[in-house]
């Protein structure tokens, strides 16, 4: 189980740097928003139902084999079933991961004065 989730943090990482990459032509604002919506659904921790328990894992793996089975629409009755979860933890690591996307990827606004 470990070696999965390992492996699977591994690939979220990948995907994330990939997604920074291609986001490197935009301009600042839009850069900034795509990178940390990447981040937020890949990096949110949730829960899946194994046999007798809930398991802890990013959303991005669910996502992953919600469309490697062909079910997304058991994802979303996880987000349903685990409300209480989701809600708050994707508001939390959206906002860390606009801190994150503006420290990768931002634009300075600050501008030498020529005063």
């Amino acid at each position: 189980m470990l070696l999965f989730f390992v492996g699977a943090v591994v690939v979220l990482l990948f995907i994330a740097f990939v997604a920074t990459l291609l986001t490197m032509q935009l301009n600042g604002g839009r850069k900034v928003a795509i990178c940390a919506a990447v981040y937020t659904v890949l990096f949110t921790p949730s829960w899946a139902p194994a046999t007798i328990v809930a398991v802890p894992m990013p959303f991005g793996v669910m996502l992953g084999v919600g469309a490697l089975t062909g079910a997304p629409n058991e994802i979303v009755d996880l987000l349903l079933m685990f409300w209480w979860w989701h809600l708050p933890a994707f508001i939390i690591t959206g906002l860390i991961s606009y801190k994150v996307a503006t420290r990768i990827v931002g634009v300075s606004n600050v501008h030498p004065s020529n005063t």
